[in-house]
């Protein structure tokens, strides 16, 4: 795995270099996420799902519109995290027809270790911080997050009119 770091001048158009930094951001956390991938021995897509399961389980409906994916790719992507032991599908509670998709205790075991290091030095790093600094910079994080799904949201809706 290697990592690209581009050590250039901000363009013109970003004068204090914050959208250079987004997208080295956006490098490391991708390396990140092949590396975590790679530690499960699944594809992008795979970890994905998992990721969705972070916060308790999801429905296949909702596995399909997140990533996108027809319902036949995430019967097949769910048939092969269900054959590695990272999900469990159950009934749904209220829904007799409905399935909800659950990470398995592997999950957290295996990914756990690697996503736990990145929070370590993300605390380690908060903690330099007055807290002032820190509150400022999460918020700044957050809606630079916001400002990507805006984005991204608006080019769905520009490729949908196309």
């Amino acid at each position: 795995m290697t990592t690209v770091s581009n050590n250039r001048a901000p363009a013109p158009m970003d004068p204090h270099g914050l959208v250079h930094a987004c997208r080295e951001l956006h490098s490391a956390m991708d390396a990140l996420d092949a590396y975590a991938a790679d530690t499960l021995g699944i594809a992008r897509n795979d970890l994905r799902c998992l990721n969705l399961l972070e916060n308790g389980p999801v429905s296949a409906k909702a596995v399909a519109s997140t990533l996108g994916l027809a319902t036949g790719s995430v019967t097949a992507l769910l048939d092969r995290l269900e054959a590695k032991d990272l999900i469990e599908r159950k009934p749904h509670p209220t829904d007799r027809r409905g399935l909800l998709i659950h990470a398995t205790p592997k999950v957290y075991r295996d990914l756990g270790p690697v996503y736990r290091r990145f929070a370590e030095k993300i605390v380690a790093l908060a903690r330099s911080y007055k807290k002032a600094e820190a509150e400022a910079a999460a918020r700044h994080v957050s809606e630079i997050a916001k400002a990507c799904r805006i984005a991204a949201e608006g080019l769905e809706t520009a490729s949908d009119n196309a």
